[in-house]
């Protein structure tokens, strides 16, 4: 178990993250080397592959995923009210599955463009 969590703590140095402890989970009475929100934005791209088994979601349903982690992070910059770690982690999630959306439908549009405009995908790539 130790090696899994140090393997864990050397992997998310590479997140750029606050890491204010403040905004952390924490674990044994440790924070977590990453907040709250990024931990819930790469819980939500880690879902990405999931969103290949729908038919293409419409990008515009992306963008409205975003819209529940500006208006958290804003109103708590402007000091109008003070959020909390399950909301951060929360508003972080949706926003990740609006990310992994983006992901999704930029590759059904490259797959889409290879296929129909006579280019190979594969060479899209190199």
């Amino acid at each position: 178990m130790k090696r899994a969590s140090s393997l864990f703590y050397r992997l998310a140095l590479f997140v750029p993250c606050h890491r204010k402890p403040s905004r952390c989970f924490h674990l044994h009475q440790k924070p977590i080397p990453i907040c709250a929100r990024c931990l819930g934005i790469l819980c939500g791209i880690a879902c990405f592959p999931v969103l290949f088994f729908f038919s293409p979601i419409p990008i515009w349903i992306a963008f409205l995923l975003q819209i529940p982690m500006l208006v958290d992070g804003f109103t708590q910059l402007y000091r109008w009210r003070t959020s909390n770690n399950p909301l951060r982690f929360a508003t972080g999630l949706i926003s990740g599955i609006g990310l992994s959306i983006f992901i999704v439908s930029g590759t059904h549009i490259l797959f889409l463009i290879g296929t129909q405009g006579g280019i190979s995908f594969c060479s899209l790539l190199s």
